[in-house]
C-alpha cells in the first residue's frame, strides 16, 4: 500500500512519517521544502517538492497512491491574511479530495483540531457531534475543512476520516515554550483561577491513533477526538512543570482574566489593520481560561485507541527536549 504524508517537515507529519518508516511503510512525502526534511529522505527518496494549494502539484503527488494523510495546513500565524488561511485549510482539502478522487485513492486521513468547537461549556466533555464554535480564523477555517473532507466521506465518492486532536505537545515542538518559561518560575502569574481543564496530547500517542484512522474499515465519514489519558487543570500543568523542573516552593500569583480579554479585544480590533502585532492577545489570555475537556470514547470503541502517556511523564521528556535545545 502506498501511502503519501503531507507537511511531512512539521511537527505532526514528521513524527507521523517516523512512525511509519519503522513500520516499513512504502511513502510518498510531499513537501515545500526538502531541506528541512532533516534525514528522513535518507529512509524515504519518493519526495515530491510542492504546494497543497497547487492544483498540478498534487494531482502528481497523489498518483498512484492508496491512503492519504493530509497534515499539512497553517497554524496560528498573526500576518497571514483570512483568505489565504481559508486557501490552505479549506481549498486545499478540496483539491486534494478531487485529485484523490480521480487517482483512485481508497482514504484520506484529514487532521483537524478540537479547537474547532471552542471552549468547553463545563458541563460535560465535549463530542464530536457538538456545535462548532471556534472563534479565530483559524479554527474557523479548520471548521469548514473538516467539514468539507466529512463531506466526501459521507457523499460514498472518496473514504475520509477527520481526527480532531486535543491541544499537541512532545519533543519537537516549541509552541509550549512560553507556558514553560512561565510556570518554571517560583512565582508565576496566571490569569484565571487555574481550574479550567487542559487535556492535551503526547506527540507518540497521537501518531498511533492517525495510523490506527488509516486502517481500521467502516469508518469512513466519521470524526475523531484524540487526547491524552488524563485531564489536567491548568494549574495542574503549572505545578507538574515546576515539579519537573524543580521549582519546589512554587506559589501562583493568579489576576483576573477579564480585564486582559477586554485588552486583547481592543489591542487586535486597533493593531491588525494596522498590520501591527497587538501587545496582548486574546487567544494568549483564553489559554488561561478555555476550558479543553474532550470526549475520547468514541476513539476507543471504533478505533480501538486509547492514549499511554500520563501528562506528567510527557511534560517531563518535553521538558528534556527543551533544555537540550537551549530553550528553556
Amino acid at each position: 500500500m502506498k501511502i503519501l504524508v503531507t507537511g511531512a517537515t512539521g511537527f505532526v507529519g514528521s513524527n507521523l512519517t517516523k512512525k511509519l518508516i519503522a513500520q516499513g511503510a512504502d511513502l510518498r512525502l510531499m513537501v515545500r521544502d526538502p531541506m528541512k526534511l532533516n534525514g528522513l529522505s535518507d529512509y524515504c527518496s519518493d519526495i515530491e517538492v510542492g504546494d497543497i494549494t497547487d492544483p498540478e502539484a498534487v494531482k502528481k503527488a497523489v498518483e498512484g497512491v492508496d491512503l492519504i494523510y493530509a497534515i499539512a495546513g497553517t497554524f496560528r500565524e498573526p500576518n497571514l491574511s483570512d483568505e489565504r488561511y481559508r486557501e490552505i485549510n479549506v481549498e486545499a482539502v478540496r483539491l486534494m479530495a478531487e485529485a484523490a478522487i480521480e487517482a483512485g485513492v481508497k482514504r484520506l486521513v484529514f487532521c483537524s483540531t478540537g479547537g474547532i468547537h471552542g471552549s468547553n461549556d463545563g458541563r460535560r466533555p465535549t463530542r464530536e457531534d457538538d456545535p462548532l464554535l471556534g472563534r479565530g480564523i483559524y479554527e474557523i477555517s479548520k471548521a469548514e475543512g473538516d467539514k468539507l473532507a466529512l463531506e466526501y466521506g459521507k457523499e460514498g465518492s472518496l473514504e475520509t476520516v477527520c481526527i480532531r486532536p486535543a491541544p499537541i505537545y512532545g519533543p519537537g515542538d516549541d509552541r509550549l515554550v512560553k507556558l514553560f518559561k512561565i510556570a518554571g518560575k517560583e512565582r508565576p502569574l496566571m490569569l484565571g483561577d487555574g481550574t479550567a481543564t487542559y487535556h492535551m496530547i503526547y506527540i507518540d500517542d497521537l501518531c498511533d491513533a492517525f495510523i490506527k484512522a488509516g486502517e481500521i474499515e467502516g469508518i469512513s465519514g466519521e470524526a475523531f477526538f484524540i487526547g491524552g489519558p488524563d485531564k489536567p487543570t491548568i494549574e495542574e500543568v503549572f505545578k507538574s512543570v515546576a515539579e519537573t523542573l524543580e521549582i519546589s516552593q512554587q506559589k501562583i500569583r493568579k489576576l483576573p482574566a477579564t480585564p486582559f480579554l477586554i485588552a486583547g479585544d481592543i489591542c487586535e480590533t486597533i493593531c491588525r489593520p494596522l498590520n501591527i502585532a497587538p501587545p496582548i492577545y486574546r487567544r494568549r489570555v483564553e489559554f488561561f481560561t478555555n476550558i479543553r475537556d474532550y470526549d475520547t470514547s468514541k476513539a476507543e470503541e471504533k478505533l480501538g485507541f486509547t492514549a499511554a502517556t500520563d501528562y506528567r511523564k510527557g511534560l517531563a521528556s518535553t521538558a528534556k527536549w527543551y533544555k537540550d535545545q537551549a530553550l528553556i
